[in-house]
């Protein structure tokens, strides 16, 4: 038996996450829209945390090994269309976020090749992660293909990595959403440089940020971005910001978006203080870091399987040494 303490950096994320949900019902009850899609979303993802958790102070290959055959099986049960490279395609039927969930398999399948003990599974499992930045390419997602080769990058070097990688991290991340808002600040004169950028991405984070200027405090109400940005209004296929972080603002104002950006800011730091092997911190870094990039410049995180995965690898590299029971030894992490 094992007991787990909770710290208080745990208890931290806890309150942010309280925090998150109960500002997103405020926001509902003081505007409109409904707060349950985003509630049931937040909810999975905590949820999946802390199995990741968990598992990650028993038996933390269980968790990857899971992610790599349940994305391979979806992607077969899919059939040819999921090879299209169709905007549509299956398995989760929109290209941009096959290609984020087909990155996280490439974050899985290296955690699996690092935690496993027969070299035939170590070296099976390096193809398999190989495979997935090949079916991140196939999907013609730009950033899917450029972020599952970076994640491949760092698990191949993990080991001559260090804990400085998750500090890096979250600038990286930083540094995507002030490019966002800098193009959607001057959507309409973008020099030749961003001329391949969607015109009409660049008017949804234009649309976002007029709606966060205009209700700072409790934005649109949870899921009214799709009846307020003009851009949606006129385009059905435009419901969703196309960054995570722009559309919280729009929906639950500045403090949604601030309390968000707390949330992934305490992920990082729950990496920083992983007793996992180092490796995996590195990796579980990366498909983290993977992850937010793209929800910065896409709606990847509106998809639940996205969310799930990327939780569940956040938990597994984070998690820290389990106390024993009285009288039992201590599990390895």
């Amino acid at each position: 038996m094992m007991r787990v303490r909770l710290e208080w950096y745990d208890a931290a994320g806890i309150a942010l996450a309280a925090a998150f949900a109960a500002w997103t019902v405020t926001s509902a009850v003081v505007r409109e829209g409904s707060p349950w899609p985003q509630l049931a979303l937040l909810a999975a993802a905590v949820a999946a945390y802390v199995v990741g958790r968990i598992q990650g102070g028993r038996r933390p290959v269980f968790v990857p090994a899971a992610v790599v055959v349940s994305i391979l099986v979806g992607t077969v049960a899919s059939g040819p269309a999921a090879l299209s490279g169709g905007p549509l395609a299956p398995p989760l039927g929109y290209a941009n976020a096959n290609g984020a969930l087909y990155t996280l398999g490439v974050a899985s399948a290296c955690t699996v090749a690092i935690l496993a003990n027969k070299e035939p599974v170590r070296l099976g499992t390096g193809v398999l992660a190989m495979v997935f930045v090949g079916l991140a390419i196939s999907t013609w997602s730009k950033t899917a293909a450029i972020l599952a080769v970076g994640v491949l990058a760092v698990g191949v070097a993990a080991r001559r990595l260090g804990r400085w990688v998750v500090v890096i991290a979250p600038l990286m991340v930083l540094a995507t959403f002030a490019v966002t808002v800098v193009l959607g600040l001057n959507h309409g004169s973008l020099p030749s440089l961003f001329e391949e950028l969607s015109a009409r991405r660049t008017a949804l984070w234009r649309d976002a940020m007029e709606i966060i200027a205009d209700e700072p405090v409790f934005g649109a109400g949870p899921g009214m971005f799709a009846e307020t940005s003009p851009t949606a209004l006129a385009d059905a296929d435009a419901r969703w910001a196309h960054s995570a972080y722009l559309q919280a603002g729009a929906e639950t104002g500045v403090i949604g978006a601030m309390l968000l950006g707390l949330l992934l800011l305490w992920v990082f730091g729950a990496l920083f203080r992983s007793r996992q092997d180092m490796r995996l911190v590195v990796i579980g870094t990366a498909a983290v870091t993977a992850f937010a990039v793209h929800a910065t410049i896409d709606y990847v995180a509106h998809f639940p399987a996205v969310v799930i995965v990327a939780a569940l690898l956040a938990g597994l590299t984070s998690s820290r040494k389990p106390l024993p029971a009285e009288g039992g030894t201590r599990q390895p992490t």
